[in-house]
């Protein structure tokens, strides 16, 4: 075919594909119209119900015992009561000493000087019987005398008559001397102990102790205070203070940024009304408008670039990313010292790792004008959160290695570092200890960016079908069960998929997919073979063709089932969904032409339906991509085999077998629009342009693996004649 035909061709059934896709986006688009303003609706109303449960807290934005992030001065000269001074001068005033009215109670000293005598009475008759056992009496004495010890019992009853008259005559005397003054309950404990230091200097130290330790034991309170006299007392001095009066000047500074803020700042400035909300509905009203107009234009992005995006489950993963950290950031953001460990880069880093860095970069900007609205409509917030998200994304964006997260955590750090320290440098204030104070706030941010990207990316993956980088990259590992097993009972067609890889990992690559799971779904696309590997060609190596002993129909049986086993197998894998679709995908609904046209030429009466693979068509670039590169991985095999890759008779001057570019060409061509013809592009997003850079992507590859081959020379022999030398070849591999 001439290539202005094989453009004519292209371009003609491209087309029509083309228009077939529009009308099922329409048709798609249709049903689902309320999808994306219900999903608006909900965004709008989940954040206005945060705002509105936390509106409240807005109206004071200092509080006693805070760092003041701001300078505040009066804005104008009052004088007024202070309600805090005045009530501490009152509480003084009602808490004195002096207004306390004691009550007294003669009977206390009476009635304890006899319990004494009692008590020493009682000792005396037990001194008195001198037959007595000494520790029996000692404790005799203790019983008589409660509380004493049973050393000092044990000293009293081996003192001398004329001893114990003078303990007992200086115990009444201590009682008595006690009893003269005023002794309040909180006042017995003192008196208790002063009693040692009161005794007569007379007796020797054992009989003071003695003396001082019986008259202890009768002190008691013998005045009480009078409750109500004192109550009336406090409240005639509280009311009798006069109200502090305060007075402040016009540009007097009553806050001073960095400084703690004290509850007499906090009265001025509820005086002068610096902490109540004012026309708070209105600021409500005007806050909500905001974010509707942030989420129309959101919505309007996804209608217009992301289709793919809300009219799967993907999107729930998109509100995730817009409100998680705006609800938490209406929180956290109004206080200074979490504002730049706040780790919002996150949910941005996790949109680059699971969708792309252009979606990423997109959705942050949104995300980053709604912290910036619920954060006091700060400039600064949303500067520094979209710098240090978009840092991030870029590092991580197609993540290979778990080394990438640790990378992208750094890059989030220097980022917002780097932003809020400029910012603090514009506002004039960037002293060392902050700079020092702002490096471990966005290494924290940093640390925690990464760590929850990497905690959450698998199982966020997982839940919205989203395969990852990490993951294809370990399903591509030979080690695999399924790849292992496709190697050693299969070989010849995991040789197949080595080949088909490469083709569709390059064009993939040059139509804007993803080339890695081209590759990985390519690996796994044939799977299915592995439960009959001797009915496929590639696997048949001693030349014999089972298929030739069977009816077509069954044959052709046999081959449909290579795809519901591969589904299968997959399934029971557990293989990511993109990967099992693409195996469901690969031949589309193509017509297994080989053993159709046997049953044809053999004179049955066949239905063409029954020898078509079960589809679905390719869905995506990657399915169409990889349906292409199967069919002309081996159609060029079996052109190699044939011979039809070769120019006819032609050979080079190192006797290899010269390759026909314009052959290999015409079997590219002709798989395409043998595909094209059959309509099987139609649902995938390939365009005209794509289809061209696929097959030159393909030829490249193609005339790599199938380059000439020299000829080696046999080693000649004694008796053989000498050969003319032959020119040394361009190139042996």
């Amino acid at each position: 075919m001439r290539r202005s035909e094989h453009f004519e061709t292209m371009n003609k059934f491209t087309r029509e594909g083309l228009l077939t896709r529009r009308r099922g986006v329409g048709h798609l688009a249709s049903r689902q119209v309320l999808r994306l303003p219900l999903f608006g609706l909900a965004i709008i109303a989940i954040l206005g119900a945060t705002i509105f449960l936390s509106w409240q807290s807005e109206a004071i934005s200092v509080k006693a015992g805070q760092i003041a992030d701001r300078t505040i001065k009066a804005p104008r000269t009052a004088t007024f009561t202070s309600d805090l001074k005045t009530m501490e001068r009152r509480q003084e005033a009602y808490d004195d000493a002096r207004n306390i009215v004691l009550r007294a109670d003669a009977s206390v000293a009476s009635t304890q000087g006899e319990a004494l005598n009692q008590v020493l009475n009682g000792i005396d008759a037990i001194r008195a019987d001198k037959g007595a056992n000494p520790g029996t009496a000692a404790e005799r004495i203790r019983s008589t005398a409660e509380g004493i010890s049973a050393d000092d019992a044990a000293a009293i009853r081996a003192l001398a008559d004329d001893a114990w008259d003078r303990v007992k005559v200086e115990a009444q005397r201590l009682l008595n001397g006690a009893f003269l003054t005023q002794i309040r309950a909180e006042d017995v404990a003192a008196v208790k102990e002063g009693l040692l230091e009161e005794s007569s200097f007379s007796l020797t130290n054992p009989e003071r102790q003695l003396a001082a330790n019986l008259a202890r034991l009768f002190i008691q309170a013998n005045v009480q205070v009078d409750a109500d006299k004192t109550k009336a007392a406090r409240e005639a001095a509280a009311n009798n203070v006069e109200p502090v009066m305060v007075s402040v000047q016009q540009g007097q500074v009553i806050v001073r940024d960095g400084d703690p803020v004290t509850k007499y700042d906090i009265e001025k400035l509820q005086y002068f009304g610096l902490l109540t909300a004012r026309d708070s509905w209105r600021q409500l009203v005007g806050m909500l408008g905001v974010l509707g107009i942030v989420t129309v234009a959101l919505l309007l992005y996804l209608h217009k670039f992301m289709q793919g995006v809300w009219e799967s489950r993907q999107l729930y993963l998109i509100g995730m990313v817009v409100l998680l950290p705006v609800i938490a950031g209406r929180f956290v953001l109004p206080n200074p010292d979490l504002q730049f460990v706040f780790p919002a880069a996150a949910v941005i880093m996790l949109l680059a790792v699971l969708l792309d860095f252009q979606v990423a970069a997109v959705i942050g900007s949104f995300v980053a004008l709604y912290l910036g609205i619920v954060s006091g409509s700060s400039f600064e917030t949303m500067f520094v959160f979209f710098f240090g998200a978009i840092a991030g994304a870029w590092v991580i964006w197609r993540a290979q290695r778990t080394m990438t997260f640790l990378w992208a955590g750094f890059a989030v750090a220097a980022a917002t570092f780097a932003s809020a320290a400029s910012f603090a440098l514009i506002h004039g204030d960037l002293t060392g200890r902050q700079a020092a104070n702002l490096l471990m706030d966005a290494a924290i941010n940093g640390g925690l960016s990464a760590s929850l990207t990497f905690l959450s990316f698998s199982l966020l993956g997982t839940l919205f079908g989203i395969t990852t980088h990490l993951q294809l990259l370990e399903l591509a590992h030979p080690n695999q069960p399924l790849l292992y097993r496709l190697a050693r009972e299969a070989s010849g067609t995991y040789h197949h998929s080595i080949v088909v890889s490469n083709l569709a990992e390059s064009a993939v690559e040059r139509v804007g997919g993803d080339p890695l799971l081209a590759r990985v779904a390519v690996l796994y696309h044939d799977i299915g073979k592995v439960e009959h590997p001797s009915f496929f060609v590639e696997n048949q190596v001693s030349g014999e063709n089972v298929h030739n002993s069977l009816d077509p129909r069954i044959s052709a049986q046999i081959i449909r089932d290579h795809v519901f086993d591969g589904i299968r197998l997959a399934q029971q894998a557990h293989l990511p969904k993109s990967i099992v679709d693409i195996i469901e995908q690969h031949h589309g609904t193509t017509l297994i032409r080989y053993f159709y046209t046997a049953a044809v030429n053999s004179g049955m009466d066949v239905d063409e339906s029954s020898f078509r693979y079960p589809g679905p068509r390719p869905q995506t670039k990657e399915a169409g991509v990889v349906m292409l590169a199967d069919g002309v991985e081996a159609a060029v095999r079996a052109g190699v085999q044939s011979g039809r890759l070769y120019e006819d008779g032609e050979r080079r001057a190192d006797g290899a077998a010269q390759v026909c570019e314009n052959k290999l060409q015409e079997i590219v061509d002709e798989v395409i629009r043998a595909r094209l013809e059959d309509r099987q592009l139609d649902d995938c997003a390939l365009t005209l342009k794509d289809l061209e850079n696929i097959r030159e992507a393909f030829i490249l590859i193609l005339e790599g693996i199938y380059h000439p081959r020299v000829e080696y020379p046999k080693l000649r022999s004694p008796e053989e004649p000498a050969t003319p030398p032959q020119p040394e070849p361009v190139e042996v591999s």
